[in-house]
C-alpha cells in the first residue's frame, strides 16, 4: 500500500524525482506546492536546483582558475553528501549552521583540529584548519592528504596581519599586470618572428636569383672576352693608322705590301667571331629585359600571395583556437564518462561483497542456496541463519564466472580511482584459489591483470600507461617485501589518507608475464605452515599493489589509480586448529588484524568520524582502498562442513556487515602534468 511521503523528511535533504519542469511557471509551481508542504525548506531547494541548472543553458559547475605557477586550472563543483554541524535554536525551534568561530570551541571539533595541527606543525591558522575540514566531511586524515600536496603552494600560505593581506593582494595584481604584459610581448615577439622569417625567406630567394644572374653574366662576358679579347695587330683598320699620323709604307711612290706579324689570321673566322659578338649583346640585353620583366612580375605576385599569407595567419590562429575547443569538450566529455561510469558503479555500490561456497564432497553440508544472493546455514542444535551478499556462488561456479561479476570496477582503476580486491574466510575455506588459483586454471589476481591490460591497449591512442607492481606480506604485525630474498622489516608511513612504505620494491611491469613473474617470486618467499585444519595455510596476509598512471596525451592530465589484491591469511579457532609455539602467535596476530579489520567495517557502517585504521598494519596498509577513496569488491569464502558451522556463520556475518558499508563517493586521482 502506498504511503505518503514523511513531511518531516523534506528538511533532510533535497527531494529529487523524474519529474522533467518545462518551463518556469510550472518549476514555480512545484517549488510552491512543495513550500506549502516543506516550510522553510522550499527556499534552500530552489536555490540547490538554480545552482544545479546554471543561467545560460551550458555547465554553470565547470569553470577554471588561473593560477601563478600552475596556469589555467580545470575546475568543476561536484556534487556531495557532507555532515553538517548544527546547533539548535531554542527560539526557532530549528537547526541552524554552527559557525566556524563556535565550532572551534566544540569538543570533538576542537580534536580534530588538535590532531591536524599535530600532523602539520606549519599550519598554524586554525581557522583554515577548520574550513578545509568541513571540505573534507570531518575527514583529519583527507584535510592532512590535501594540505601536504599543496603546502608549498603560495595561496595555501594565509597572511597574518591586514598589511600582509593587502600586500599579497597588491603582490597578485602587479603578478597579474606582468602576466598581461608577458603575453603581450610574447604575441608582439610571434608577430616579429613570423615577419623576420617572410623577410628571410623573400631574401635568401632573392639572393638565390642574384646569383644565378650574376652567374650568367660572367659567363656571358667570358665568351666575349675570348670573342675580341685576342684579335692580332695586323687585323687593325687602316683608318686607325691614318688618323695616327702614318701612312702605308711606299717604296719609289708605291704602296709596299705589308708583311704579318706572328701567326695569320683566317679572315673568315673574324668575321664569325665579330658576329657571334654580335649575337652576345643581343643575348645580354634580353638577358636584361627577361630579369628585369622576371623582378616585375615577382613583385607583383608577392603583392598578390600577401593577403593569402594573412589569411592563412588567421586561419591558423582559429584553427588553434577551435583545437583547444575540441580539447576542452574533449576533456569535458571524458570526465562525464568516467563519472557517469562511476555512478554506475555506485549505485551497484562501492563495495560489493561476493559469498563462495568451497566443494566438498567427504562431509554433509550445511548450507543451502535459495538464489543466487542469499545462502542459508543449518545447524541441527544452533537453528538456521540466512545471510544476503551481490551474488553467491555455489560449489560449480568457475573463476571465469565468479571474475565476469569483478571484471567492471577494473576499469575504474584506469580512469585513475583505488580499486580494492580482497578474500576473507577461515582457515582452508578456498581463499588462496580464488585469489591466486594454479597456472591452469588462474584466479581473481590474474585475469584482473589480464583485464586492466586490455583497456589500456584499447585507449592507447588517447592514453599512455606506465604500471608498476609490488608484493608484500604482513607476517605478525611486521611488514615484509616479498620480491627480495633478504628478509627485513619495512616501515609504513602515513600522511593524511596516503600510505608509503619507505624502500619498497617496485617492478615495472609491461604484460602479464611480468606479473606472473613477479607472484611466482613472492610466493617462494611467503609464510606457510602446516596445521589441523590446512596442510599449508598461509601464516600471513598477502597484498599485491600495481600501481597505474596514465597520461592523456590530449588534455596532459596525469591519472594515478592502485588495484590492490589481497589474500587475507584465514581466521582460526585455535581449539580446532591446535597450534602452539610460533603457530600460535602467528594464530593470535592474524586474528588480531582481522579483528582490526572488523571494526573498521563497523565504524565505517555506522559512519563515525573516528575510523580505527590504526589498530592493525592490514587495515593500516589498506586504508587508501576502503577510506571513502576507492571501490572495493569482498569475496567471503566459506566450507560447507557442518563441522564448520560456526566458522561460517562468523565469515557470513562479517560479509554481510562489509556489504552494508558505504564508502561514500569515490574520488578520482587525476592532476595536471606539469
Amino acid at each position: 500500500e502506498w504511503q505518503p511521503f514523511p513531511k518531516r523528511w523534506y528538511n533532510e535533504g533535497l527531494l529529487v524525482t523524474n519529474t522533467i519542469l518545462k518551463d518556469d511557471s510550472q518549476q514555480d509551481q512545484s517549488q510552491q506546492q512543495n513550500g506549502d508542504q516543506s516550510g522553510t525548506s522550499t527556499q534552500g531547494q530552489s536555490s540547490r536546483s538554480q545552482g544545479r541548472r546554471g543561467g545560460g543553458g551550458g555547465d554553470d559547475r565547470e569553470g577554471f582558475l588561473m593560477h601563478p605557477t600552475r596556469g589555467r586550472i580545470p575546475t568543476y563543483i561536484f556534487y556531495k553528501k557532507h555532515n553538517v554541524h548544527m546547533y539548535f535554536e531554542k527560539e526557532t525551534g530549528s537547526w541552524v549552521r554552527m559557525p566556524i568561530g563556535w565550532e572551534l570551541h566544540h569538543n570533538m571539533v576542537k580534536s580534530l583540529v588538535d590532531q591536524v595541527e599535530e600532523a602539520v606543525p606549519t599550519w598554524g591558522d586554525r581557522h583554515d584548519i577548520l574550513s578545509l575540514l568541513r571540505a573534507c566531511n570531518y575527514d583529519p586524515d583527507e584535510c592532512i592528504s590535501i594540505y601536504m600536496h599543496l603546502q608549498k603552494d603560495a595561496w595555501m600560505k594565509a597572511p597574518k596581519t591586514a598589511k600582509e593581506g593587502q600586500a599579497m593582494e597588491e603582490e597578485e595584481h602587479i603578478i597579474s599586470d606582468l602576466e598581461k604584459k608577458i603575453r603581450d610581448l610574447e604575441i608582439q615577439l610571434q608577430k616579429e618572428r613570423t615577419t623576420r622569417q617572410e623577410m628571410e625567406r623573400n631574401l635568401e630567394v632573392q639572393m638565390t636569383k642574384y646569383s644565378e644572374l650574376e652567374a650568367e653574366a660572367k659567363e656571358w662576358e667570358a665568351q666575349l672576352s675570348a670573342a675580341t679579347g685576342g684579335r692580332p695587330m695586323s687585323a687593325r683598320p687602316i683608318s686607325r693608322m691614318h688618323k695616327a699620323g702614318k701612312g702605308p709604307p711606299t717604296k719609289g711612290g708605291k704602296p709596299v705590301p705589308m708583311q704579318p706579324v706572328g701567326e695569320q689570321v683566317n679572315p673568315d673566322d673574324i668575321l664569325d667571331l665579330n658576329a657571334n659578338a654580335k649575337e652576345l649583346r643581343k643575348a645580354h640585353a634580353r638577358l636584361k629585359v627577361d630579369v628585369e620583366r622576371y623582378m616585375g612580375d615577382l613583385k607583383h605576385i608577392m603583392a598578390q600571395v600577401g593577403p593569402t599569407v594573412k589569411q592563412l595567419k588567421a586561419s591558423e590562429k582559429s584553427s588553434a583556437s577551435e583545437i583547444e575547443e575540441v580539447r576542452a569538450l574533449y576533456r569535458k566529455e571524458a570526465i562525464q564518462r568516467k563519472l557517469l561510469y562511476n555512478q554506475l558503479q555506485e549505485l551497484r555500490g562501492n563495495i560489493r561483497v561476493f559469498c563462495r561456497v568451497r566443494k566438498d564432497d567427504r562431509s554433509e553440508s550445511c548450507i543451502k542456496l535459495p538464489s543466487d544472493q542469499d545462502i542459508v546455514c543449518t545447524h541441527p542444535q544452533q537453528g538456521k541463519k540466512i545471510f544476503s551478499f551481490d551474488k553467491v556462488f555455489d560449489i560449480n561456479s568457475t573463476q571465469e564466472a565468479i571474475f565476469e561479476d569483478t571484471k567492471p570496477i577494473i576499469t575504474s582503476c584506469a580512469d585513475g580511482y583505488n580499486v580494492c580486491l580482497l578474500a576473507y574466510g577461515q582457515t582452508g575455506s578456498g581463499k588462496t584459489f580464488t585469489m591466486m588459483g594454479p597456472e591452469s586454471n588462474p584466479g581473481i589476481n590474474i585475469r584482473a591483470m589480464k583485464e586492466l591490460f586490455k583497456v589500456c591497449e584499447e585507449r592507447v591512442e588517447t592514453m599512455s600507461y606506465n604500471l608498476t607492481v609490488s608484493l608484500v606480506e604482513i607476517y605478525n604485525e611486521t611488514i615484509q617485501d616479498l620480491l627480495t630474498s633478504d628478509v627485513k622489516t619495512l616501515e609504513l608511513r602515513t600522511a593524511g589518507n596516503k600510505v608509503s612504505i619507505p624502500g619498497l620494491i617496485e617492478y615495472p611491469i609491461k604484460n602479464v608475464k611480468d606479473v606472473q613473474t613477479v607472484m611466482e617470486l613472492g610466493d617462494k618467499n611467503r609464510h606457510v605452515a602446516s596445521t589441523k585444519m590446512n596442510s599449508t595455510s598461509s601464516r600471513s596476509h598477502l597484498v599485491l599493489m600495481l600501481s597505474v598512471e596514465g597520461h592523456d596525451k590530449v588534455t596532459s592530465a596525469i591519472s594515478k589509480g592502485t588495484l590492490v589484491l589481497c589474500d587475507l591469511a584465514g581466521s582460526e579457532r585455535i581449539s580446532k586448529t591446535e597450534a602452539e609455539g610460533q603457530r600460535l602467535i602467528e594464530a593470535a596476530a592474524i586474528n588480531k588484524s582481522l579483528s582490526a579489520l572488523g571494526q573498521v567495517f563497523t565504524a565505517l557502517r555506522s559512519s563515525q568520524l573516528h575510523v580505527p585504521y590504526r589498530n592493525s598494519k592490514l587495515t593500516q596498509i589498506l586504508q587508501p582502498s576502503l577510506g571513502g577513496d576507492a571501490k572495493a569488491c569482498l569475496f567471503v569464502n566459506v566450507s560447507p562442513d557442518v563441522y564448520n558451522f560456526s566458522e561460517t556463520v562468523s565469515t557470513l556475518a562479517f560479509g554481510s556487515n562489509a556489504r552494508q558499508v558505504a564508502l561514500g563517493q569515490a574520488k578520482q586521482n587525476i592532476s595536471k602534468s606539469k
